[in-house]
């Protein structure tokens, strides 16, 4: 949430090293350290893109969880105003005047978590989906050209990638779910994430922070898919071109983007209701993900499981091309993003 899955040439990836820059001097020539900047250059630019992103889009991520939460709402659109209505009231000051930086704050709720995940997410994922592919790519004695894998194998790349990306960052979702859902006024509300960990331990011991795991799990289907879907679109693109060193405009970055997310989103979005409420629960004996489905059907009908879609996809589409082009512009820049992965390097 990818070096070329983000938009880049198709490529031998032991071409993606930075070049040298001037006044800057690093030991270079083993296999290892070229990879390590390949590395180094797929996280930093994973990195800028999430947090541009989410930035943008948390308001729209604020609505989309909320609506999730909603079992009250006959309707979509009923559930908006009411969440619209909840929040200028909790924002109004003694006067009766909408405070505008009480408003803000508001639907900035929980951003704290949102920036650290989606960011530490990005990176994460960038990273690993590029190891996967490598590893493909040595294990069948292939040259490093991403040209050299097929579906199914940026597939499987896509699912290990996804897999570990969330594993790692769950517990900073359930925070992150948590602080949403509630106004900092609330009893027991989260004022930080500091003070989200120290209660989830508190309360419900380390298998607090994973919460909703297995629909999250379940929900990588939706990342792989969507990059699948992305690579091969891309690549026939780019091979419609007749040539596999041109660069995508930033058009076709767009449209790629935005046709994959889509499919993607659409087909497995009641995973993400699902992971949501069981988040929301703080209670030590958590409801199992079976018997949620169940009270959703019986309580909401189908209808309860694709609550919030619409902002979601309003959210997403622009979120994952934002993160695309941010993403491969930076890649491709040969000052920022390679200034920062040397100086790392240096470091070490």
């Amino acid at each position: 949430m990818i070096d070329d899955a983000a938009g880049g040439e198709v490529t031998d990836a032991r071409s993606l090293v930075p070049k040298p820059l001037k006044n800057i001097t690093i030991e270079r020539g083993t296999a290892v350290e070229k990879q390590s900047r390949t590395n180094l250059v797929e996280g930093v630019a994973g990195l800028t893109g999430g947090f541009t992103t989410t930035l943008v889009s948390h308001p729209l991520d604020f609505l989309k969880l909320r609506m999730q939460l909603d079992k009250t709402s006959s309707t979509q659109w009923k559930a908006i105003k009411n969440i619209l209505h909840n929040l200028v009231l909790t924002s109004t000051s003694t006067d009766g005047k909408i405070d505008g930086i009480n408003l803000i704050n508001n639907v900035y709720r929980g951003v704290g978590p949102n920036l650290v995940g989606s960011t530490t997410a990005w990176a994460l994922y960038f990273v690993f989906y590029r190891e996967y592919k490598d590893l493909i790519l040595k294990y069948t004695n292939s040259s490093f050209n991403d040209s050299n894998l097929n579906s199914a194998e940026y597939l499987l790349s896509a699912f290990g990638a996804g897999w570990t990306t969330s594993i790692i960052t769950n517990p900073i979702w359930v925070i992150k779910t948590r602080m949403i859902a509630t106004s900092k006024h609330t009893p027991g509300a989260y004022s930080s994430i500091v003070d989200g960990i120290r209660q989830i331990y508190h309360h419900e011991g380390f298998m607090g922070y994973y919460k909703g795991l297995s629909p999250a799990l379940l929900n990588v289907s939706q990342g792989a898919l969507q990059f699948s879907i992305y690579d091969t679109f891309k690549h026939h693109i780019i091979l419609k071109k007749g040539n596999p060193e041109q660069r995508l405009t930033t058009f076709e970055y767009l449209y790629s983007s935005a046709i994959s997310k889509i499919t993607a989103t659409m087909t497995l979005y009641p995973l993400q209701v699902i992971r949501s409420r069981l988040q929301v629960n703080n209670e030590i004996k958590t409801i199992s993900a079976r018997k949620l489905v169940y009270e959703i059907a019986k309580e909401e009908g189908v209808k309860g499981f694709y609550k919030g879609l619409l902002a979601n996809i309003i959210r997403v589409v622009p979120a994952t091309c934002i993160t695309s082009v941010s993403y491969t512009h930076l890649r491709a820049n040969e000052t920022a993003a390679n200034i920062v992965c040397r100086l790392l390097l240096e470091k070490k």
